[in-house]
This record gives structure tokens, sequence and C-alpha cells, in this order.
């Protein structure tokens, strides 16, 4: 069993039904506790639900909201929708990854900052967006940056 899941083993799913159904929520449930879905955790899953594991990695894919890498303290997401390329978001992007040191989809080794560049995130009355842990800044320049970061402690 993974490390993980013996030093949870309290916490996690020790009386699941052997359900597909219950996989969506399982996964749900799983990432809540662990802040991710590593490759243990989903071979647990699929023995406890008797579903194949293809079939369990298969909708931790699908679904943008499970994320299989641990991500730091503080999730920066740039939008790169329509709205906010237009708006210099590439340069939003490159000013991050300067100042903390890191590319996107990565994080620092300390665990505190987890970069990403994505799509629309709804909210394009003033782009370029960029969200910290859905925290929502708008109308960002590079100016703001160190201010948005300075907020990180």
């Amino acid at each position: 069993m993974c490390d993980f899941l013996s030093k949870n083993k309290d916490l996690f799913i020790n009386s699941i039904d052997n359900n597909e159904k219950m996989l969506t929520d399982t996964l749900h449930h799983a990432q809540s506790i662990f802040g991710y879905l590593p490759k243990d955790v989903q071979i647990y899953i699929s023995k406890k639900l008797n579903l194949p594991l293809s079939k369990v990695e298969s909708v931790v894919n699908f679904y943008s909201y499970f994320v299989t890498d641990l991500k730091g303290k503080y999730k920066i997401k740039i939008c790169f929708g329509n709205a906010c390329s237009k708006d210099n978001s590439s340069s939003i992007l490159h000013e991050f990854e300067k100042l903390i040191g890191i590319k996107s989809g990565e994080t620092t080794k300390d665990m505190k900052f987890s970069l990403e560049s994505g799509g629309c995130v709804g909210v394009c009355r003033r782009t370029p967006i960029v969200t910290v842990n859905g925290r929502v800044y708008e109308s960002v320049t590079i100016e703001d940056i160190p201010s948005i970061l300075e907020n990180c402690n």
C-alpha cells in the first residue's frame, strides 16, 4: 500500500461498494485528502471499486479538476483565453516564470508556488486575468506581479 494511504488510512475509504457510479465521488474524496491523485491512490481505488485501472485513469485524465501531481500552496493560473491572449497574457506568464523561477506546469521545490496557464476562466471583463487559489486579479500588468506574489505570504 502506498505511503500516502498508510499514513492516512483512517481518513480514506475503508468500505466502499464495488460500484462504478462511486468512482467520481471516490476520486473527489481522495483528492480532497491527498491534494492530488498519484498512481498509488488510483491503483488503490481501482482495487477497492473492483474496476480496471484504465477506467480510473481515463476518468482522472478526462476531468480537468483532477490532478496527478502535487501542487504548491499557491496555485497561480494565467488565463490564455481569447480575450486575455489579445491583452498580452504571455508577457504576464513570462514575468511570473522569471520571478518565481519555474516554468508553466511546474511547482517550486519548496512547494510554495505552482504555475500554470490555461483556457478561459470566465471573467473577461478586464483582461488579462490571473487567479491565485481562485482569487481573481483583473487587468494585470507586469508591474502588478510583485504585489500579487507579496500577497502569497
